[in-house]
C-alpha cells in the first residue's frame, strides 16, 4: 500500500512538471527587476530615457530582452478571427523598476494600427494586467486586475474600474499611468507605478528578494473589417488573463538589489522612437 501511495504521488508530481514545462518559458520565466538608483527620478508620463537602458540591460538567460516573448508557443495568439502578421503588426516588450514605496512598469507595443472602438479597456489595444503577489504562482491564488487602453482617436485614457482590486483604491490616470500612442513611429507606450501600499504588500514596503507573479497581455484590434477589438494578444504569460483568470500562469518577478548605471543610461542617443531599432 505505502508503494503503490509513493508511486501515485511520484507520478502526479512528474505530470505537473510535465504540463508546467509545456508553457513555462525555459529563458523568460524570471524577471529580475532592478532598482531605481539614487538621482533617478521616475515620473509618469515623462516616458524617461531611463528606461531604454533598462530595456536593453534585463534579459532573459538566452541574453535577449524581453521583447516579443514566446509562450505557449506563440509570440502573438490570434483570437476570434484576428490575423496576425508578424512583429510588426503587434509585439510587446516591456521593463520593470522598484523603490521600497513602488514599482514601475513600462511597455511599449510595436501596433501598426491603433484601433478601440469598444468602451472596455481591454476590447481593442489595450493592456491588462494581473498581481499574484504571493510569488507562488500556483492555481486558485488572489490576482489583482488592471485593464488600461487608449480611445480609438489615442487622446482620451480608459480604465476598467470594475475589473480593479477588490477593496483597492485604484490607480488614477496620468498620476499612476499614462499611455502614449507615437502614430509616426507605429509604437504604443505605457507607463504604470503600483504602490506596495495599492498592492497590499505586508508593511507597504518592497525590499530586495521580494517576489510576486505577474502577467501582462496587450490585446490587439484592427481597422479592417471584422478586425476591430479584442482579435489576438502578446505579452508575457498572457493566460493569466485570457481564457479565465489563471494565477498559475504568471511570470516571476524578482526584485534586486542591482541598478542601471546612471552614467550609462545618460549616453544613450536613444529616443523612445529609435527604441526599435535595438529589437
Amino acid at each position: 500500500m505505502n508503494k503503490f501511495w509513493l508511486l501515485t504521488i511520484a507520478f502526479a508530481l512528474l505530470t505537473n512538471i510535465t504540463a508546467d514545462a509545456q508553457w513555462r518559458s525555459k529563458t523568460h520565466d524570471v524577471y529580475n527587476a532592478f532598482s531605481i538608483p539614487v538621482g533617478v527620478d521616475i515620473k509618469v508620463g515623462d516616458f524617461s530615457e531611463y528606461w531604454e537602458g533598462v530595456f536593453e540591460t534585463v534579459t532573459g538567460t538566452d541574453g535577449k530582452p524581453f521583447c516579443g516573448v514566446e509562450y505557449s508557443g506563440n509570440v502573438f495568439q490570434e483570437h476570434n478571427g484576428g490575423k496576425w502578421t508578424g512583429p510588426d503588426d503587434h509585439q510587446t516588450c516591456f521593463a520593470i523598476l522598484w523603490e521600497p514605496e513602488a514599482i514601475y512598469i513600462v511597455i511599449s507595443v510595436d501596433d501598426d494600427e491603433h484601433e478601440h472602438a469598444a468602451p472596455a479597456a481591454w476590447n481593442g489595444d489595450g493592456a491588462q494586467l494581473a498581481f499574484e503577489m504571493s510569488g507562488r504562482r500556483t492555481a486558485g491564488l488572489q490576482m489583482w486586475l488592471y485593464n488600461i487602453g487608449l480611445d480609438d482617436k489615442a487622446e482620451n485614457i480608459l480604465l476598467d474600474a470594475l475589473n480593479e482590486k477588490p477593496g483597492g483604491a485604484g490607480i488614477v490616470p496620468n498620476e499612476d499611468f499614462a499611455v502614449v500612442r507615437n502614430e509616426a513611429e507605429k509604437e504604443t507606450y505605457y507607463e504604470l507605478k503600483f504602490t506596495a501600499e495599492e498592492l497590499q504588500v505586508k508593511g507597504k514596503k518592497f525590499s530586495d528578494g521580494f517576489e510576486f507573479g505577474l502577467g501582462i497581455c496587450v490585446n490587439d484590434g484592427d481597422k479592417g473589417a471584422g478586425q476591430d477589438g479584442q482579435k489576438g494578444w502578446s505579452g508575457w504569460y498572457t493566460h493569466s488573463i485570457v481564457f479565465g483568470k489563471n494565477s498559475e500562469h504568471t511570470g516571476l518577478v524578482v526584485l534586486t538589489d542591482e541598478v542601471l548605471a546612471v552614467e550609462a543610461a545618460d549616453k544613450l542617443a536613444m529616443t523612445w522612437g529609435g527604441l526599435k531599432s535595438t529589437r
